[in-house]
């Protein structure tokens, strides 16, 4: 659901220009994602009706964020399986890329990251996400800790609907897409970006 929902979106369509080898690449990528870099025993949530998943939003508790090395090893092994030997070094030189530019903008004081918001696309515009992300950040506020996310510039005013505010436009590499990152303080703490509070 998620490889779909964020198939046509940079900056994945930079990582990967050719759409069948992009799909593949991005389940593999997100199946890795939430098995083993920000399962869903960790925080990562999952809607779904029956047997069929609505949304996801993948959240990183405080202080893991960026998963170990030895997790993010995991990911090679299936991106060679899903796009091939000839094609993998595109999609991990590419995606490597983009990774770098959003860790530079990473704030270090803890917080929860909402690393992807996906909505199965017969699902959008029926509160599916809405839902994932007041689920996340009623968790936010009954800890007391805030929350952070990139986004595409064109969703600034989704999330701050829920009270995140643009921190910066992350420099991203040419072609990429722009990118925003954005921030929240528990509701207790509303207002103080980073380095404020």
């Amino acid at each position: 659901m998620l490889a779909e929902a964020f198939g046509d979106r940079p900056p994945f369509t930079w990582i990967e220009p050719d759409p069948g080898l992009r799909a593949a690449g991005l389940r593999a990528l997100f199946g890795v994602t939430l098995e083993v870099l920000h399962p869903v025993t960790e925080g990562t949530q999952v809607m779904a009706a029956g047997d069929d998943v609505l949304g996801v939003a993948v959240w990183a508790p405080p202080g893991r964020w960026k998963p170990s090395l030895w997790r993010r090893a995991q990911v090679g092994p299936r991106l060679v399986r899903a796009v091939g030997p000839r094609h993998v070094s595109g999609f991990a030189n590419r995606g490597g890329a983009v990774d770098k530019a959003l860790e530079r903008s990473h704030p270090a004081e803890p917080h929860w990251y909402l690393v992807a918001l996906g909505v199965a696309p017969e699902a959008q515009g029926q509160g599916v996400g809405d839902a994932l992300v007041r689920a996340g950040l009623d968790r936010c506020d009954a800890e007391g800790v805030p929350a952070y996310l990139e986004c595409l510039t064109e969703l600034e005013g989704y999330y701050a609907r829920f009270g995140f505010s643009r921190t910066a436009e992350i420099p991203m590499p040419a072609g990429a897409g722009p990118q925003l990152s954005m921030w929240r303080a528990p509701e207790s703490r509303a207002g103080t970006a980073p380095g404020q509070g």
